[in-house]
């Protein structure tokens, strides 16, 4: 279900009230069946469209928001909620009261007077604050005071509500006449002396008509409501209603700003010593912290030193992420609430314990390990239900959790840094950022901090004159992101300039500088940590350091990689898929000339830019197979006309041709894209050929950005999230081959479709054979599975 409606109204309203702090509060809703106007004018409103389907489920829980903030509700049959307002508003003001009215709705501006005035929340003037009418802004508004607004409607009409007004009078026209007579009445008895013949003609002839505008168009201040206004007295919210609420539409962000239901700060524990760990029945919780916390049953929680983890041997564990505790890695009975957390929600950010704790126990942990290990206990037995609702346990089963010691193997090996390569290159690079701050700097006529965003903008496009975009955020500041200087650089040396003092400068800070610090003295090597719940998709992250995100294709990116060396003597292996996420594109699609390429091994690029241009694979132009492997990935990642135009620098019609032309020879492909994003709308999620799901909620947002995000989302996550599995499940054979038979070669990384291993000299071309084999056999798709290999002294020259 779509929540935007809700979640906008909902924070619109609680800035309202933090912001205009009022007494009295009522919120109106309009009432069932028809009104006073439709009875007297059966089309009064007929031009309206229908509610959206998306906003449709979203009325009630809007009300429901209203109630849980204890605000109250009205509406009155026979009468629109314009009227109640109205009514409300003038005894309101009657009673001295001042009154504000909360709407985007122009027609409100009638019941402004210097008591009621209106607060549109649509228009912010300034963008923090509001724009608030009282009778000279409406005046200056609307062209004519508050209490003519009516008059203005009758004569103009209002075709939103069907309203037929002066026929031939527009806008302007009703003004003058309201400026001349000072209302509908007094310039209907006057229509003679109407100098312009139409406005004349038409005052003469709809005088009925006109006056039946003016009683639509007129807001009823007296509406039988029984109601105290002191009824609307701000309360304070029932909390637990909230709660429930913003659980239930998933607003984590507001649940978490809630104060904690008393009663579920901390679930009532039993606290004890652990004793003999060995006798205690089921399955143990187990979580480390200055001492262990054990909990074999909910409500207990127990202490013991952290010296007592071998007695957890062979004992069924349940662990909140298995690979923060070592010793148990190598456990064969393991349940680990974050892995199956994430696989149920496939939410990067909701997997810590507190955060299912609170959305599967409706309470937090408390601090200790025992309470945590309590905690754990009972989420696991929320979760392993899950687990077979959303159909994710074989994911679980056989790739999720088998992964964890293989990774924890991978980081504990580390990989060796050659210090003094890096270092000079550190070097290297100060000179470059030198050289070209000096170019840059030349070319802009002064010094200045190329690092600082405002400083860039002010020469490029201040001094220099550069084509500037949009101006955004509270500082009306002109970007200087890298996809405008992208853009620039096709034309302006300076901007060229720029970008690569930027990605030296951002090499040598995060590797060049920074990769020597976390060298553990110890191993000589640096450390990465391996996040399985870092992406939806199901892709493996890398942190502290993030090793997956050297670039590559910049001769400073291929220098840092140089400088990561095997073992002494040995030789760094790197294994690495060949356009798998274009062959499972293949295999999902099932198109007959895709399939055909990848068959007899053609190169995918070319076959693309000869079915796209129409001529033979021979006749194929670099540029040509440049902009189809352009549209190939395009494809993969669901990019628009738009996005490729910018890609490849041509226009908007030119790459919609060539996409055109590319899905008029891969019909399969499109069917298949259509098919998808089709099934992900009704089911609300994507899956992968493991079964791993993601659930893509904004399928049927109102908004397009966000839809169409959504769609290129729902074709790439079968993709992406395909690949990522893959390639676990190779991790998983690899390792256990190596180990078994003992190799003394070791994997190191994972780079999304790459492998990092390390071999002494006589292992390597044997286990750059076992990689390749397993990592092709590892799922029989309809295309064939390539893996290229390498051996060299460095990963650089490996690769």
């Amino acid at each position: 279900m779509s929540t935007e409606a809700v979640f906008i109204f909902h924070n619109m309203l609680r800035k309202l009230l933090s912001s205009q702090s009022p007494e009295l509060i009522a919120a109106i809703f309009e009432s069932a069946g028809p009104t006073f106007r439709e009875r007297e004018f059966p089309e009064y409103k007929a031009n309206r469209t229908e509610m959206p389907e998306d906003l449709r489920p979203q009325i009630p829980w809007v009300r429901k928001t209203l109630e849980a903030m204890r605000i109250p509700v009205l509406d009155f049959p026979g009468f629109e909620a314009d009227d109640v307002i109205g009514t409300l508003s003038r005894r309101a003001a009657a009673a001295g009261m001042e009154v504000v009215i909360v709407s985007s709705d122009k027609d409100m501006l009638q019941l402004v007077d210097v008591n009621v005035r209106m607060l549109n929340p649509m228009k912010p003037d300034p963008p923090q604050d509001y724009t608030l009418y009282d009778p000279e802004k409406t005046a200056a508004f609307m062209g004519v005071a508050p209490q003519r607004v009516a008059d203005l409607l009758a004569l103009k009409g209002d075709a939103v509500d069907n309203i037929p007004g002066a026929p031939g009078i527009g806008d302007k026209g009703a003004r003058d006449l309201i400026q001349q007579f000072g209302s509908v009445e007094a310039a209907l008895d006057g229509a003679e002396h109407v100098q312009r013949k139409m406005y004349r003609e038409s005052l003469q002839n709809h005088r009925d008509q006109i006056l039946l505008s003016k009683r639509l168009a007129t807001i009823d201040c007296t509406v039988p409501l029984e109601w105290d206004l002191e009824q609307g007295a701000i309360q304070p919210a029932d909390n637990a209603a909230l709660r429930d609420i913003y659980r239930e539409l998933e607003f984590f962000s507001l649940l978490k700003e809630l104060a904690p239901e008393p009663e579920a700060l901390l679930a009532p524990i039993e606290f004890g010593e652990a004793g003999g760990i060995a006798q205690m029945p089921g399955p143990v919780a187990v979580a480390a912290g200055e001492h262990l916390g054990l909990s074999n049953e909910p409500g207990k929680g127990l202490r013991a030193p952290l010296a007592a983890l071998p007695l957890l041997d062979g004992r069924e564990i349940v662990i909140h992420d298995l690979k923060s505790v070592p010793d148990l890695t190598g456990q064969k009975k393991v349940f680990d609430t974050m892995l199956a957390g994430f696989l149920v929600l496939a939410e990067p950010a909701a997997g810590s314990l507190d955060a299912l704790s609170e959305r599967f126990l409706r309470r937090k942990p408390g601090p200790s390990p025992e309470e945590r290990a309590e905690a754990t206990l009972c989420l696991a037995a929320a979760l392993r239900p899950e687990l077979d609702t959303h159909n994710v346990r074989r994911v679980y089963d056989s790739i999720d959790l088998p992964l964890v010691p293989v990774l924890a193997r991978m980081e504990d090996a580390g990989i060796r840094v050659d210090r003094e390569e890096l270092s000079r290159l550190s070097v290297t690079m100060a000179s470059e950022l030198d050289r070209l701050a000096g170019d840059i700097f030349a070319m802009a006529g002064r010094e200045f901090n190329i690092n600082s965003p405002q400083q860039l903008g002010i020469v490029l496009f201040d001094e220099l004159k550069l084509p500037a975009g949009a101006r955004s955020g509270k500082t009306r500041q002109v970007s200087t992101a890298a996809d405008v200087l992208e853009k620039l650089a096709e034309d302006h040396e300076i901007a060229r300039k720029v970008l690569e003092y930027r990605q030296i400068s951002k090499l040598r800070g995060t590797y060049a500088d920074a990769l020597p610090t976390l060298i553990r003295p110890e191993t000589g090597r640096v450390h990465t940590t391996f996040n399985q719940t870092g992406a939806a998709t199901g892709r493996l992250s890398s942190t502290n350091p993030n090793l997956q995100n050297i670039p590559i294709r910049t001769e400073m990116g291929r220098q840092i990689r140089a400088a990561f060396i095997p073992a002494p003597g040995w030789q760094m292996v790197v294994a690495d898929y060949s356009q798998i996420e274009l062959r499972l594109l293949a295999h999902m699609s099932r198109d007959k000339t895709l399939v055909e390429a990848f068959v007899h091994g053609e190169d995918i690029h070319t076959r693309t830019a000869a079915e796209v241009f129409g001529v033979p694979p021979l006749m194929v132009t670099p540029e040509m197979r440049r902009n189809a492997k352009a549209v190939n990935f395009g494809i993969v990642y669901g990019q628009t006309p738009f996005g490729l135009s910018q890609t490849l620098g041509i226009p908007r019609k030119e790459a919609e041709a060539y996409i055109a032309n590319y899905f008029a020879r891969y019909p399969g492909v499109r069917r298949w894209l259509d098919q998808t994003v089709a099934t992900v709308r009704r089911e609300g999620y994507a899956i992968t050929l493991d079964g791993r799901r993601r659930p893509i909620p904004d399928m049927n947002s109102r908004n397009p950005s966000a839809r169409g995000f959504a769609e290129r989302t729902a074709v790439n996550t079968p993709l992406q999230g395909t690949a990522a599995d893959l390639i676990k499940r190779a991790m998983i054979r690899i390792d256990a081959i190596l180990r078994q038979d003992g190799w003394q070669s070791r994997m190191l990384l994972q780079v999304h479709d790459e492998l990092v291993l390390e071999s002494p000299p006589d292992e390597a071309a044997r286990l750059a054979k076992l990689v390749k084999h397993e990592m092709e056999a590892v799922e029989k798709l309809v295309v064939p599975m390539v893996v290229d290999t390498g051996s060299g002294p460095n990963w650089r020259d490996a690769k």
